[in-house]
């Protein structure tokens, strides 16, 4: 008997652990998953906040960026027409306010999140930009010089040793092409993943990544009034980050650039927005350019 009731008690404590270790099972896998959806809702919002960060470039922006781009170079550059073919229409009734698109233009992206974005974070401040960039350019007029342009000098090159007719007609090609955050491809590029890539198309040349990378090869070209042709222009358009913004200059105050307001254009630096930022510029030379090389291969 007592053998009995010994066995039975035994069987009385087994079953109480058991359904004491159940109690503390359940509400554990329930954590876990908890946990686990809150991370795939955490990586949603995430995902939806690149996204929308990335498709600010509309295809309505981007044609008003084309059109800028020709109405600057018209307007604003005898030289860069006569490379082209464009006719120059200085004081042209036909063309916009100069004034009011270099104040419309500008950048739209909002402060980085991380330190990972800091470094390669790149573009404007919406606000600032519209605020401040009254230069437009006049894209139409650009691509028509462009189609037009017969090379009467015999290939000019930049000091790298890039014929300048290549740049151009790289920037041609481009233009129109939608702005994404990180982006290096037709789909979407960043202002220096544009420039990395005008100097790949033009000479197997490959540049840094990130704009602030970016502006330290080359030899720095001190005075606004030296700037030639397949420079790169660096801005100060970012609250944290020294270098926010890279472009290439074309000639008289006109530079090539992947805007986050309107893709792939060309602004002016007589834009207040632009001009005020402009924090430097580099010059690659044929030094430079074989050492680039060299680097790429031993990478």
């Amino acid at each position: 008997m007592l053998r009995q009731t010994g066995l039975s008690l035994l069987c009385v404590m087994f079953t109480l652990v058991f359904a004491a270790s159940s109690m503390v099972t359940v509400p554990l896998e329930a954590a876990v998953r908890t946990k686990s959806s809150a991370k795939k809702v955490s990586s949603k919002k995430k995902k939806k906040k690149r996204s929308s960060r990335s498709s600010k470039c509309s295809p309505a922006a981007r044609a008003v960026g084309k059109k800028q781009a020709i109405d600057l170079v018209s307007s604003q550059s005898p030289e860069l027409c006569r490379l082209t073919g464009m006719e120059y229409k200085a004081g042209s009734e036909d063309l916009a306010d100069i004034s009011a698109i270099m104040a419309a233009d500008g950048e739209i992206l909002g402060e980085a999140s991380s330190v990972r974005e800091l470094q390669y974070q790149q573009g404007e401040d919406l606000a600032e930009l519209e605020r401040e960039d009254d230069v437009t350019v006049d894209i139409d007029a650009f691509t028509s010089l462009w189609l037009s342009y017969v090379d009467q000098e015999g290939g000019t090159m930049t000091e790298g040793g890039i014929p300048k007719q290549k740049v151009i007609d790289v920037v041609m090609d481009w233009l129109g092409t939608r702005y994404q955050y990180g982006g290096m491809t037709r789909g979407g590029i960043d202002c220096s993943a544009f420039t990395r890539m005008i100097f790949e198309s033009t000479s197997k040349v490959t540049l840094p990544r990130s704009a602030a990378q970016q502006s330290t090869v080359g030899k720095t070209v001190s005075k606004r009034s030296e700037l030639q042709l397949g420079d790169l222009v660096f801005f100060n358009t970012r609250r944290r980050v020294a270098v926010g913004h890279v472009g290439i200059y074309l000639g008289d105050d006109l530079f090539a650039h992947s805007s986050s307001r309107y893709g792939v254009t060309i602004s002016s630096l007589k834009s207040t927005y632009y001009g005020k930022r402009l924090i430097g510029a580099r010059r690659l030379t044929e030094a430079d350019m074989a050492q680039l090389t060299a680097e790429t291969v031993r990478h």
